[in-house]
């Protein structure tokens, strides 16, 4: 197969696709700018590490967070963020959509190891919970009495 020749830098800088990418890197920046003044607005500032805008499309405002408690957070303020949106982006908003999608970092720690036992003293536990159980009435008292018999018993 015969090999093709390497377009021109001259062809690859006046392309629609780079064009049309460059467009959309501009516009992404603006609505991630304006999802920082919103949140800020909104007295959310906190929350601005934690949420990109992915896109705007019209009617949705599509947002990726990196935690479930971020997108709870953010689905509370839906409708300020909406209003906010509405008065600010160019295609008209009116529903929000939020993508959870935790960060790479994130992914990359290694998952928790099965719970070992506690190395503390357990003698010391198992006091504490008999004396907590002493003070308190039925049935928080016998289940207190139940997790001390269980630490009791282990070797």
């Amino acid at each position: 197969m015969p090999r093709k020749r390497p377009k021109q830098l001259d062809q690859l800088l006046g392309s629609q696709r780079l064009q049309q990418f460059a467009d959309f890197t501009e516009q992404h920046q603006r609505w991630q700018q304006q999802m920082r003044d919103c949140l800020q607005e909104q007295s959310l500032s906190e929350l601005v590490p934690h949420c990109e805008v992915i896109a705007v499309s019209a009617p949705s405002l599509i947002i990726k967070v990196s935690s479930a408690a971020i997108g709870q957070r953010i689905k509370t303020a839906q409708g300020r963020i909406i209003t906010y949106f509405q008065s600010h982006a160019t295609p008209a908003v009116t529903q929000l959509e939020i993508r959870v999608r935790p960060s790479r970092q994130d992914s990359t720690t290694p998952a928790p190891q099965a719970a070992e036992k506690p190395t503390r003293n357990e003698s010391e536990t198992v006091r504490k919970l008999r004396e907590q159980a002493a003070l308190c009435e039925e049935p928080l008292r016998s289940q207190l009495l139940a997790l001390a018999d269980k630490y009791d018993g282990s070797p």
